[in-house]
Parts: structure tokens; C-alpha cells; sequence
């Protein structure tokens, strides 16, 4: 794609925990992703609660309640008490059952904030989906009006929640404007879209050029999956390659893909050739297509390397 811009990418928040991304709006109830603070449905400014912050405000409001039931029952049994000591013993208890509560109530925290959590998520799962489908028409917004640093720094956020392909192919659609660096913060395994994408293929062809450590098992098996479709594309074949290439990074790849790597070989960088010379030289008998391979090209091409010679 020609006339690719430069771009440095808005740092994505990190949490702990997914859900910790969602936030509510007070004014009308609806959920974002965004990091932006008006309301896209009901236009208030200023009016987002975290996710977080809601939950542990509901887990307050619940102590609250139980104390007041606990704490009403012992005045209930101090009034209907006949005489002092019954009434000591009825506040007494009424104490002591409050103090109880609350040692197993922070004791048992984390089980009840998990409890009502997925509570809270199950019962407002709907309006969650509204709120980031709302998100999503507005990343959407940005990337027709050609602004696609903020519609895919949008995609990213929505796409921690909402796992989608049409989130993909869109957040594919941007990356593919820029000029990828390796300093800069790309994914790709959570690109992978549910069936072939010519998008996806040109991204993954730019990816394993500048940054093949995210090349994975999983883009590897898509690359399979699809060969003969990416083939037939133009540069197809050296996009395979470049896939290929990248997987020579761990031995586990190079075992179970050693057939597709036999079929690039020849388009190996010499650094990676060698790499993969030496790879194959501790243990010939586990790369038997490999090394057959090898052993011919390097008497064909690289008679007179020495350093090659050598290793196998």
C-alpha cells in the first residue's frame, strides 16, 4: 500500500484483569472501552465510573445492608427484652454477631467480589455489548474519515473486550496505513481472522519482516491453512518465506514445520541458514527432510563457504 504514515501509537492502559477496561457511564447506565470521557450514548461529560470502583461501591452498600438487618435485629430483641439483663445479653450478641460478619466478610472478600462480579457482568452482559458495538461504530467513524491512528488505537482498547472479526479486519485495515516499526507495540495473533483475508496476509508479510518474534504457532497454521490461497497472490510467495523464516526462531517450530521450511530454504537470509544448519546438526535424525535438503544446497551453492561446510 503506497503513501503509509508514521505513527506512534497512544500507550495502551495495562490492568490486571479485563474487565478492569470497562467503564459506566452514571447518567445513563451504558458501558466504554474508550478512554474518551463523554458518553456516546447519552452525551454527558464526566460521568464514567470504572468498572472497579462500581464493584467495590456495591460490595460497601451490601455491608451496609447486612449490618443494618443485623443490627436492627438486636435492637428488635433489646426492646422486646424484660428486663436489664436480657437486655445486655440481646446487645452483647448484637455485637458480637456484627463483629463476626465483618472478620468473615473481609476474610471471604475476594470470593464475594468475584461472586459479584459475574453477577454484575451476567446481568448487564447486554448493555455491555450495546456500549462497545457503540464503540465500534465510532472507531468506525474515525477509520472512513482516513484517521486511522485514532480508530485503531480505538479497535485496540474494544478489542481487549470484544473479540470479533469484524473488530479484526477494521483494527487490520488501520495497521495497514502505517508504516510498521519494530519499536512499536503490534499484535498478531489476535488479528487472526475466522477465514482468508488478503488485509490479514499483507500485514502478516509486513509483521515478519520487521518483527518476526510475533510470528506464533497460530499465525504459522494459518499461513498452512491458507498456502496455496496466499500463493497464488502477488509476493505470495515470498510472504511464505518470510513466515517460514520466522519460525526457525524456536527449535519446537522448526521440528513440526521442518517440511514447509524445506520448501523455502533456498530463500533463507545466510544468518538463518546458518542458524538452521546448526540446529540440524544436533539431531540429523529428527530433520530427516531438512537435512536432505540441506546437504544438497549447500553442495550446490555454498561449496566453497567455509563456515557452512562445516557445521553439517
Amino acid at each position: 500500500m503506497k503513501n503509509k504514515i508514521a505513527a506512534h501509537f497512544r500507550p495502551s492502559r495495562r490492568t490486571s484483569h479485563t474487565y478492569e477496561r470497562l467503564k459506566q457511564c452514571k447518567g445513563c447506565g451504558s458501558y466504554s472501552s474508550l478512554w474518551e470521557d463523554t458518553c456516546l450514548y447519552c452525551g454527558a461529560d464526566g460521568k464514567f465510573t470504572p468498572l472497579l470502583p462500581l464493584l467495590q461501591t456495591i460490595m460497601k452498600r451490601h455491608a451496609q445492608r447486612d449490618v443494618l438487618i443485623v443490627g436492627t435485629g438486636a435492637l428488635a430483641a433489646i426492646v422486646l427484652s424484660k428486663n436489664l439483663t436480657e437486655m445486655l445479653i440481646s446487645l452483647l450478641a448484637g455485637i458480637a454477631l456484627i463483629v463476626l460478619y465483618l472478620l468473615l466478610r473481609k476474610k471471604y472478600t475476594p470470593y464475594l467480589e468475584k461472586s459479584l462480579l459475574n453477577e454484575l457482568l451476567q446481568s448487564e452482559n447486554r448493555t455491555i455489548r450495546e456500549g462497545l458495538l457503540l464503540d465500534t461504530e465510532d472507531a468506525a467513524a474515525d477509520l472512513k474519515a482516513e484517521d486511522y491512528k485514532q480508530a485503531y488505537e480505538k479497535l485496540r482498547e474494544i478489542g481487549y473486550l470484544f473479540t470479533g472479526n469484524q473488530v479484526k479486519i477494521l483494527k487490520i485495515i488501520c495497521l495497514n496505513h502505517f508504516n510498521l516499526r519494530k519499536d512499536m507495540d503490534l499484535e498478531l495473533s489476535t488479528l487472526l481472522p475466522e477465514a482468508f483475508d488478503i488485509d490479514f496476509v499483507l500485514y502478516l508479510f509486513e509483521v515478519s519482516k520487521v518483527n518476526p518474534e510475533l510470528v506464533k504457532r497460530d499465525a504459522i497454521d494459518y499461513t498452512i491453512r491458507y498456502r496455496t490461497e496466499i500463493e497464488a497472490l502477488p509476493g505470495g510467495h515470498i510472504a511464505l518465506a518470510l513466515v517460514f523464516t520466522a519460525a526457525l526462531r524456536v527449535k519446537a517450530y522448526v521440528l513440526q514445520y521442518q517440511d514447509q521450511i524445506a520448501d523455502f530454504i533456498e530463500e533463507l537470509p545466510r544468518e538463518r541458514l546458518i542458524r538452521l544448519c546448526h540446529l540440524v546438526a544436533e539431531g540429523p535424525d529428527d530433520f530427516p527432510q531438512l537435512y536432505s535438503k540441506l546437504t544438497t544446497l549447500l553442495k550446490q551453492k555454498y561449496e566453497s563457504d567455509p563456515e557452512l561446510q562445516g557445521i553439517i
